[in-house]
């Protein structure tokens, strides 16, 4: 569970380097079916478009993870993203529910699982409840 706690804080620094070494190169990230740009993307190339996308459109976003669910071959993490409302100190936060799946001590699948208004229609059919 480690891995993920890394992975978020390197999300945080946006450390695309430290991203990169805790993905498998051949990682699956699966945007739900319900996300602005739905879909699955595969390898280093297209993860690193991926978070650079993430932290163009949520500028001075902090991701933080509440709860991790292990599961075997599977952790559920239970989180959210925060950032700062345009023109205001306020923050905005989203919760969001995530697969992980690893293989030799990486990244092989992230799947978003629910966020914002999905976030607990997936938390339920995930088995968990708030």
């Amino acid at each position: 569970m480690e891995i993920v706690h890394r992975l978020i804080d390197a999300w945080n620094r946006q450390d695309v380097e430290e991203i990169l070494g805790l993905f498998d190169p051949e990682a699956e990230y699966v945007n739900a079916s319900t996300a602005v740009e739905p879909g699955t993307r595969r390898g280093h190339d297209a993860i690193v478009a991926v978070v650079r996308k993430q932290w163009e459109g949520l500028p001075g976003a902090h991701w933080e993870i509440d709860r991790l669910h292990d599961r075997g071959d599977e952790i559920i993490s239970v989180g959210g993203v925060s950032r700062a409302m345009p023109g205001s100190d306020a923050r905005l936060d989203t919760p969001v529910l995530q697969s992980w799946r690893f293989r030799d001590g990486k990244v092989i699948r992230l799947e978003m699982l629910g966020a914002g208004p999905e976030f607990q229609k997936a938390l339920e059919a995930a088995g968990l409840s708030e």
